[in-house]
């Protein structure tokens, strides 16, 4: 008899070890990716990259003849397909987020003069180009404005303290036709700071060197680079600052392309 029952003990435990090993399987499995490459080098993909190209460039020369005080420094580009699995909720098992393929341009260029009429020729060129500041609606001269108001009850301290801050501002700006994963950045900052922009690694201090890649092909990560030009943000600075007071970025950022071929995504694309 008790023989029996520590058979039936031992058989139980085996069964509970193996439902056990196969739950951790299923729940660290990364499942099917999906077809990164074959979604990345379609003609679908390729013509559509094809017209992000045209559009980055036109927007960001509009935008820079717009400017003709500003001195062209260098620019950047981030151009690939990426996918990704991630693990759920709560210990979920990992899926897949879907293939995306964006593509960010960045020019860098750097001016002096007073920054006001500056920003409002930036503005005014963002506007007439179809392109309306997200999320807080402020322009750049609105951000400059309110950055150095001290507030209808500051004291003599503060209001100087306000007007003191470094003239240091970002808009990040849709189209105005409502068209979803497009944005358009124009930053500026005074005196030390490098402007950022959505889509950017250029101010990414963990990438080590102008070649270095966020992304790699493996278990949990499919990826295809098209293009992929760093600059250094701190040789940037140097440069920009020793001879003007003001780093402007003009980033223009767009997905492309997005889909899960041959697997199941939780999800396709960013939140835009």
């Amino acid at each position: 008899m008790l023989l029996t029952l520590l058979g039936l003990v031992v058989a139980v435990a085996v069964v509970v070890v193996g439902l056990l090993a196969w739950a951790i399987h299923d729940l660290t499995t990364v499942p099917k990716a999906p077809d990164a490459a074959g979604l990345a080098r379609s003609a679908e993909t390729r013509e559509a990259r094809e017209r992000a190209v045209a559009f980055a460039d036109e927007q960001t020369a509009r935008l820079r003849a717009a400017a003709p005080w500003a001195e062209v420094l260098d620019s950047s580009v981030a151009d690939r397909c990426h996918a990704e699995a991630r693990s759920g909720s709560f210990g979920g098992k990992p899926a897949w987020s879907g293939v995306t393929c964006r593509r960010t341009t960045v020019l860098y260029a750097a001016f002096d003069g007073e920054i006001e009429p500056r920003l409002a020729e930036l503005d005014g060129a963002a506007a007439g180009l179809g392109w309306k500041p997200r999320p807080d609606g402020r322009t750049l001269v609105q951000q400059l404005r309110h950055m150095h108001s001290p507030g209808s009850d500051a004291t003599a301290e503060q209001t100087a303290e306000a007007l003191a801050r470094p003239n240091a501002v970002g808009v990040d700006h849709v189209p105005g036709d409502g068209r979803k994963g497009i944005a358009l950045t124009v930053a500026v900052m005074d005196g030390k700071g490098f402007p950022s922009v959505n889509g950017s690694w250029d101010d990414r201090p963990s990438l080590s060197g102008p070649d270095a890649k966020p992304y790699l092909d493996r278990e949990s990560e499919r990826v295809v680079y098209f293009d992929w030009r760093r600059v250094g943000a701190e040789t940037l600075k140097a440069k920009a600052y020793a001879g003007h007071r003001y780093l402007m970025a003009i980033g223009v950022s767009q997905v492309y392309a997005s889909g899960c071929p041959g697997a199941e995504c939780n999800g396709v694309g960013p939140d835009w």
